[in-house]
């Protein structure tokens, strides 16, 4: 029984020990960051003057000086957050501006010199730093700590420290072969981690969209799928009878968005695809050109056997004038009786509600009583009262 008694009193001296040394540890944190916060309070008055100078001296031709005094470590890294920020908010020769005034500073070559640390968190700070800095002799460096990293999130950080100080397109293109080589499908994030970089990138985007492996390719076209030329959609058409569905999606999608002037052939071939996705993708681009040519298209989509398809199409038509108008009411009147015909009458009679609350737009007054007009010339409804201005 004493022997219990003295373990159990020896336990709670270890529990009130260890309980103290956590206590004085999270204290001595605390009071670490106290201090720094009335350091960093201190450097908000002491540089207030400098910063409003760099603001102000952003848009001359003269380079940014350097302070007139000596920075102490906390200064530095109060400094340094600053001007990572402004970097951030400017581009062009604003930006080149600051990065000068980094490497005036030392602020490169100190972060390049921890990047040796043997510290993994240190390193991991010093990459995104040189990254806001857009150091380039720091990617080679980069690269190696890219290619040893194992997979979390701050591999990306490091990737994007890589795309910002790029030297070329080899630079991205070391970057997207190594973490491709996690097999993890996160396209759309390596698509916005290139987007941080300073180079031209629609020739490598052009260049994956080529590339044998279907990894590249769905880089290649997310990639692309902001431009609007219309060489991308020459680029991409041979990928819409691509085996792998989800390209053929994608290829579509960057084919509508770049192409100027939709081949009719090209056009019923894509209403008339298996793909669900590249139906409606086609009728909401054909519903955004308002070319009246394609109304008769647009019209045997309504007889589309997946509703969906029918409302994209319907409402793609009342986009298209009188003679999208008149192909929609026409429709809806010949399948009258029918559940087809009473869902596109009850997407005319929404359309006409939502127009009449917009009457003050000339431009939706004049689609509602084109509407309403054809809805009742072919329903041979009453004759309603229309709206002028």
């Amino acid at each position: 029984m004493y022997t219990n008694l003295d373990v159990a009193i020896k336990a709670l001296y270890v529990i009130v020990a260890f309980n103290l040394v956590c206590i004085a540890f999270i204290y001595a944190i605390k009071l670490r960051n106290i201090q720094r916060r009335r350091l960093n309070d201190r450097f908000q008055v002491k540089f207030k003057d400098y910063l409003t100078y760099v603001h102000a001296n952003l848009n001359g031709v003269e380079p940014l000086r350097v302070p007139p005094w000596t920075m102490n470590e906390v200064e530095r890294e109060a400094m340094q957050e600053r001007l990572n920020d402004m970097m951030e908010c400017f581009s062009g020769w604003q930006r080149q501006k600051l990065i000068t005034l980094c490497e005036d500073l030392g602020l490169v070559k100190h972060h390049l010199a921890r990047f040796n640390h043997r510290s993994y968190p240190v390193k991991l700070d010093a990459a995104y730093h040189l990254g806001c800095m857009r150091a380039k002799e720091a990617v080679p460096a980069l690269l190696e700590l890219l290619k040893e990293h194992r997979l979390n999130s701050s591999l990306f950080v490091v990737a994007r420290a890589v795309a910002k100080c790029a030297r070329s397109q080899q630079d991205l293109g070391a970057m997207v072969q190594v973490l491709l080589q996690h097999n993890k499908k996160c396209y759309e994030l390596i698509v916005d981690i290139i987007a941080d970089s300073e180079l031209e990138t629609v020739s490598l985007y052009t260049e994956y969209v080529n590339h044998e492996n279907p990894a590249y390719i769905q880089i290649g076209l997310i990639g692309m799928n902001g431009y609007s030329d219309p060489a991308a959609s020459s680029a991409v058409y041979r990928l819409m009878d691509s085996e792998h569905e989800d390209i053929q999606v994608k290829a579509v999608d960057v084919y509508l968005k770049s192409s100027r002037l939709l081949p009719r052939n090209v056009v019923s071939k894509l209403l008339s695809h298996p793909n669900l996705d590249i139906r409606r993708l086609t009728l909401d681009a054909l519903g955004n050109i308002k070319n009246a040519t394609y109304v008769e298209l647009m019209k045997t989509s309504l007889a589309d056997a997946d509703q969906r398809v029918v409302y994209t199409s319907a409402k793609g038509m009342l986009k298209m004038g009188e003679e999208g108008m008149v192909a929609l009411c026409e429709s809806a009147a010949a399948a009258q009786g029918t559940d087809r015909g009473e869902f596109m009458q009850r997407l005319i009679d929404e359309e006409l509600k939502h127009l009449s609350m917009q009457l003050h737009d000339l431009d939706k007054l004049m689609q509602y009583n084109t509407l309403m007009y054809t809805y009742d010339k072919i329903f041979r409804k009453h004759t309603r009262m229309y709206r002028v201005v």
